[in-house]
Parts: C-alpha cells; structure tokens; sequence
C-alpha cells in the first residue's frame, strides 16, 4: 500500500471515496476518527479493490506496515468497532477464518427506476474511482480443497432463502457466512472433498 506512515493517521487526497464515505459516516455517528481507523479503513479498502479477502491477522500485518505506532490488539479492537458501526461487515469462512469488507450505504431508493433496477444496483455498483467494485452487497463461496473464495451475487440464493423462509420461518443472511464446496478448477482436477 503507497501510504506512508505519517499520513495514515489523517484524510489524504489519496483516499478512495470510499474511505471518504466510511469517514463521513464515522462522525456522522459520532464516532471519533483515530490513526487506527483510517489505517484499518485504507487496508481493508485496498484489499476490496484488489479482490483480496483479509483475515484480522493479515489486516494487523498491512497496518502494522502503514501505521507502525498502531498495536495489532489496536487493530482487532478497531475491526470490532467498525463491524458495530456498520462500516464494515465481517463473513466467517471455512477453518473459523473471518474475513472483512468496507460496507457501503444503501443506495437511495428512486421510485422512477423499477424493481430490476434496484436489484442491479445491489449486485454491481461501479466504482467510485475508477476502479471495479465488489458487489455492494455480496455472498461468499469457499472452495474446501483449494481455500480460494468467491465472490457471488446474494440474489442467487434467493429461491434457497424463500424455500427456508417458507418451511421453517428462517430468514438467511447471506452475507455474514461462506458456503463451501468445490471450486470449477478442483472438480476439474478431480479434487473433491468428500
């Protein structure tokens, strides 16, 4: 990451709008804005836009990197925090790994687009910056046998939620815990977990 240390503890004209958005919504709360916070911000930022997946662990390292006065239980306090604050959003993974994302608003509901629209929103915003974003929304698939993780689209599991919904009253989150299976290039390979 191309932020120096003594700027990871203040805004900067590098800073992703997003971050800027997660700042924003940080005070608007009236929540305090630290060194941690904005260093924990950018990590996780970055690795969005990389299409990265970061543990706590991996999270600490980078900061530790960018922001060397910020102490690794620092980090995982910080992490906590922002998962309250819904600025960012955390998804427990195969072998009790948890992974963590930057959340975005809700997009605002304009009545003259219709249902499909809104629908397209959730599944693919355009980035800010220039730069592919992850789905503002997303579910997550985990390969077993390989570990790599994917991004999908929570609406395909739409048919599984109502089904649940309709039997058992369950309402699924499809955001907050990886499926696993396994992945195209495994069952290829003929590696399946059984």
């Amino acid at each position: 990451m191309s932020t120096s240390p003594q700027s990871a503890s203040s805004p900067s004209a590098d800073d992703s709008v997003r971050v800027a958005e997660a700042v924003s919504r940080l005070r608007s709360a009236g929540e305090r804005v630290t060194p941690a916070r904005y260093a924990v911000l950018r990590v996780v930022d970055a690795a969005d836009l990389a299409d990265e997946h970061l543990t706590a662990e991996q999270i600490g390292a980078r900061v530790a990197h960018v922001e060397p006065s910020v102490h690794r239980a620092t980090v995982y306090r910080t992490l906590t925090s922002l998962v309250a604050t819904g600025v960012l959003s955390h998804v427990h993974l195969g072998g009790s790994s948890t992974v963590y994302h930057l959340t975005e608003p809700a997009p605002s509901h304009d009545p003259s687009h219709g249902p499909e629209d809104a629908l397209a929103t959730r599944e693919v915003r355009a980035g800010h910056d220039g730069h592919r974003a992850r789905p503002a929304h997303h579910a997550h698939v985990q390969c077993h046998v390989c570990g790599r993780v994917l991004d999908v689209a929570p609406g395909l599991f739409d048919d599984v939620a109502a089904r649940l919904h309709e039997d058992l009253g369950f309402v699924l989150d499809t955001g907050h815990a990886g499926l696993l299976g396994t992945c195209r290039d495994c069952a290829r390979g003929g590696i399946a977990h059984t």
